[in-house]
This record gives C-alpha cells, sequence and structure tokens, in this order.
C-alpha cells in the first residue's frame, strides 16, 4: 500500500478513535448481533462446501484489526497456532498479539505479509477492501491473497457493495471488481445483511422481522464471496 493510501486509512481510524466508534457495534447490541450471526451462517455452509473439516487447515486474515474476525475461526475447528493476520495498525496488532497470544500476527501492509507464500488454505478479509480507496491497490491486496494461497486454497472477501453516503472513507465492492482482481478463479458468492440501519433499527423490536425482511434481495447490501486458486 502507497504511503499515501496508507496515511489516509490510519488518519480514518484515527478519527473513528476519537469519536469513540472503535467499538460502534457491540455484539449485546440485536441488529449487530442479527447481522453477524447470519453471515456466519452463510459464511459456515460456503467453508463446508468448499474446505470441509476446517481442524488442520491454516487460515490468513488481511486487515484483522484486534484479531476478532480471527477469533470465531477457533469455534470452527481450526488452531490457534495456525491461525494467522496482518493489519497495518500497530496498536491494533498489539491488542491481538495481547488477546490471543498463540496466533500469529504481524504488523505491516497486504504487500509485505512476511509469511510463507502458497502455504494457506484460506485467506480472508472482511470489510478490509472497502476501506481502501485506490483501485490499484485493492487488485494488490487481492493478488497478494492469492500469492498466499496454496494450489486449491480459497480466498473470501465479506465486503459492501453499495456505497454509505455518509463515510466518505470507505467505498463500495462490487462483485465485477473483485472478479477482475482473482481472474482465472473459480468464483461462489451470495448476498448477505440487511440494510444496516435498518437492521439495527427494527432488531430491537422484531428480530422475526428482520429476518423476514432479509430474505429481500434489494435489501441486502453485502456479500460473501469466494475465489479458488487454480490447481
Amino acid at each position: 500500500m502507497t504511503s499515501n493510501e496508507s496515511d489516509r486509512v490510519k488518519k480514518a481510524y484515527d478519527a473513528r478513535k476519537k469519536k469513540g466508534w472503535s467499538n460502534r457495534y457491540p455484539l449485546y447490541q440485536k441488529g449487530t448481533l442479527h447481522e453477524m450471526q447470519w453471515r456466519e451462517r452463510v459464511m459456515l455452509s460456503m467453508l463446508e462446501d468448499a474446505l470441509g473439516d476446517l481442524g488442520d487447515k491454516r487460515i490468513l486474515d488481511i486487515g484483522c484489526g484486534s484479531g476478532g474476525t480471527l477469533k470465531p475461526f477457533l469455534k470452527y475447528g481450526l488452531k490457534m497456532e495456525n491461525c494467522y493476520g496482518v493489519d497495518i495498525l500497530d496498536g491494533k496488532i498489539e491488542e491481538a498479539k495481547l488477546a490471543l497470544p498463540s496466533m500469529n500476527f504481524a504488523c505491516c501492509s497486504a504487500e509485505d505479509i512476511p509469511f510463507e507464500k502458497n502455504s494457506f488454505d484460506l485467506v480472508t478479509t472482511f470489510t478490509c477492501l472497502s476501506s481502501v480507496l485506490d483501485n490499484n491497490i485493492r487488485k494488490s491486496i487481492c493478488h497478494q491473497a492469492i500469492d498466499m494461497l496454496r494450489p486449491g486454497g480459497w480466498a473470501l472477501v465479506y465486503d459492501f457493495f453499495v456505497n454509505n453516503p455518509y463515510n466518505p472513507d470507505v467505498k463500495a465492492v462490487t462483485l465485477n471488481e473483485l472478479k477482475s482482481y482473482f481472474q482465472n478463479c473459480t468464483c461462489r458468492s451470495k448476498k448477505v445483511t440487511l440494510l444496516p440501519p435498518l437492521s439495527r433499527r427494527l432488531a430491537k423490536y422484531s428480530l422475526a422481522l428482520c429476518s423476514v425482511l432479509g430474505t429481500i434481495p434489494l435489501l441486502r447490501t453485502h456479500r460473501l464471496t469466494m475465489f479458488q486458486k487454480p490447481l
């Protein structure tokens, strides 16, 4: 990642922290929990179809933050020592190392990952690409994800494809864009996540209504997309 884009991302996250938005949507909020559980159900189904038993698999999370997106994989059967994460925010990496000391973390850009290439069964990014506004850097991150995967391994991208007009620090990630970055890879994709502002308001009154509205494709804003590296 170029120094200008890296600095911009760091400043954006610093601004969020100063506003007290670092943990703006905790899991005890019904809307946030509903979003996470729905995503988790769909993701686990996709992972089972793609990789089967995760017990002996190695995972790398690009943009791992403090390890919050890696930690659930322990419930899915992965071993701590087989979990790796990278992020450009050194404070987040320090938090991850303290919380999950047996995992492997590095503070670096996606282009400078210090772990062995062609060695991971799964590489993930959760709302990481949307934080990067430069399409060339997005492309570089995705190409690095492919390089880190073993032949036949899978990349999993969770991100939104509908722009947020209230946040100029992020940009939607379309399926066609992703396909252009992961050329020659098998693709599987599913729309998930009910429009978050709607979901977070409605969930206070009716989780059942959230589930019903979530069946309407036009009200979904995110995708879970998987790409398989050719053998």
